[in-house]
Formats: C-alpha cells, structure tokens, sequence
C-alpha cells in the first residue's frame, strides 16, 4: 500500500510482507494486515504459528528479515518503524503486554504504573537529583495519573502490594495497567487471559 492510501484509510498500523527467519527457519512469512484507528483485532492461530513473533517484529524485540511495518503517529505522519529499538517505539504510542507476565516484582503495584509513566516526565537529571519543585509536582502528576489508570482496571485496591504477591489474573491486570501507562494509541496483548480461570477470564474481557 502507498503512504496516501494508508491515511486515507486511516489505518494506525500496516504490516506488509513481513518476513522473519531463524537460520533457515521462517517463523513468518510473507505476513500482512493493517489495524484501523479504533478497530479492535484479534490474531488467531495454533502455538508456534508464529503470532509473538508478529508482535516481536512490531515492537521492535526483533529486527525483521524482509518487509515493512508502518504506523500514523501522533501527528498523523506515516512512518516505518521496523528495526527500531523497542523503547523508541513505545515512546511512538505502541505498548503491549506478554505471554509470559514481566512485572518489577518486588516493587509496588503503584510503582509498576509509574514506571510507564517515564515517557512523560520532562524533568532532567539534575532536577531529579535536587527535588526541585518541578519534580515534586511531576511526581505527584504521575502518582494521581497511574491511580486513575489502576481505579479503572480495578486494582486501586492493590496499590501498595507488592506486585508479586497479586492472585495471578490481577498480575495480568497490572501489566495491561503499566502498558496503559505509556498512553499508546495502539496496545497489544500477547494472549492477555492465558492461564486465568473462567471468572478472571470474563472480567478482562469486560475491562478490554
């Protein structure tokens, strides 16, 4: 597709021909789609099809072997963003979650959030060595706004546990919760209720 046509469409995300290979080993082939703004989509097939690997390619986990992904950014330019390293993408408006959970275990639900609040802050080193009002007022901004995030996910409950000590589906919560943090226009969820039970299963599925 040509740039024009993937704004005219107003698509936020197109993957065209998209190939990643392991050795001699293709993982994915040839893959491509587009997600529209607003659109909620869902990639569907067996273990070791290859579908992490798509996400990998998207956000920049890994470098694809051929093709192209392109996103409209915040300002409505189209750019590709293959090879990029992951922390630029994100800061790009694409977050996700994984299969397997990666929280800071040891540290608070609340400050799980925080963390994918960074991309906001504006403060510079030094501001944040002395505490100057600036930071201070900063750091509440980011408490209150991840709050809001963790109310609405409905761990505001949790706020001071220690993450690794949440039942299982509200560590998958948490994670949905820090990927929110980023303020992306585009999350993905890389198979977002594996191993919940049937009740933690329909509460994610009412959240999303």
């Amino acid at each position: 597709m040509s740039t024009e046509k993937l704004q005219y469409y107003n698509e936020i995300l197109e993957i065209d021909n998209l190939v990643m290979a392991f050795g001699g080993l293709r993982a994915i082939d040839g893959v491509s789609m587009h997600i529209d703004e607003g659109e909620i989509a869902a990639l569907i097939g067996p273990n070791g099809a290859g579908k992490t690997t798509i996400f990998n390619c998207i956000t920049g986990v890994h470098k694809p072997t051929e093709g192209k992904v392109k996103i409209r950014n915040r300002d409505g330019r189209v750019e590709e963003i293959q090879g990029l390293k992951p922390n630029v993408i994100n800061c790009k408006g694409l977050a996700r979650t994984f299969q397997n959970i990666r929280l800071f275990n040891n540290m608070t639900v609340l400050e799980n959030v925080m963390i994918g609040r960074h991309n906001s802050l504006k403060a510079g080193v030094f501001a944040a060595i002395i505490r100057n009002a600036i930071t201070r007022e900063e750091e509440q901004r980011v408490i209150e706004e991840s709050y809001t995030i963790l109310k609405k996910l409905k761990l505001d409950t949790y706020v001071n546990e220690t993450a690794k000590n949440l039942p299982y589906g509200e560590q998958r919560r948490l994670e949905i919760a820090r990927a929110l943090a980023t303020d992306p226009f585009l999350l993905l969820l890389d198979e977002p209720v594996a191993g919940m039970n049937a009740q933690e299963t329909k509460e994610l599925e009412e959240t999303i």
